[in-house]
């Protein structure tokens, strides 16, 4: 799911439990969302990453296994609540578009796929992060398609 999404169902939710208080409160019984242009190419690049750390994860033995579910998949992935993911998805993409940032390398330890990461999370944060001029840039099928071309191969 995209972080706005997420964003929606928590406030949606949030809504739900204050009605259970409160009965003059109005739920309506739809979620008032409309998702954005990029925002199904988002949630793919949330899917291919946790496929790739997940594919890390089962070439691990032991207790390097136990360590990098817990530490890495779970942390990111393991939130059972909207407000959690997105939040630890807003840390990614900080994380991930920081050159500087070594966190990364240890979430991806592969350079090709670490690469590959990099650069989905620079399209998912010009979606989200508007640039000087207040404007923000959703994710197209073009970007994501040259993306994935670059990186992903039949091999």
């Amino acid at each position: 799911m995209s972080i706005p999404l997420l964003d929606a169902l928590t406030e949606y939710h949030k809504l739900l439990d204050r009605a259970t208080r409160d009965r003059g409160i109005v739920v309506p019984s739809f979620l008032n969302f409309a998702p954005g242009a990029g925002e199904d190419i988002e949630s793919m690049i949330w899917v291919l990453t946790y496929a790739i750390m997940l594919h890390h994860q089962e070439s691990l033995r032991g207790w390097r296994k136990a360590d990098y579910k817990r530490d890495v998949v779970d942390q990111f992935y393991g939130s059972l609540s909207y407000s959690g993911l997105a939040v630890q998805r807003e840390h990614m993409e900080t994380r991930g578009t920081n050159p500087l940032a070594k966190s990364p390398e240890e979430w991806i330890p592969d350079p090709t796929q670490l690469r590959w990461f990099r650069q989905a999370m620079t399209l998912v944060a010009g979606q989200h992060r508007p640039s000087l001029d207040g404007s923000t840039r959703a994710i197209t099928f073009d970007a994501f398609d040259a993306l994935c071309d670059e990186f992903i191969t039949d091999k």
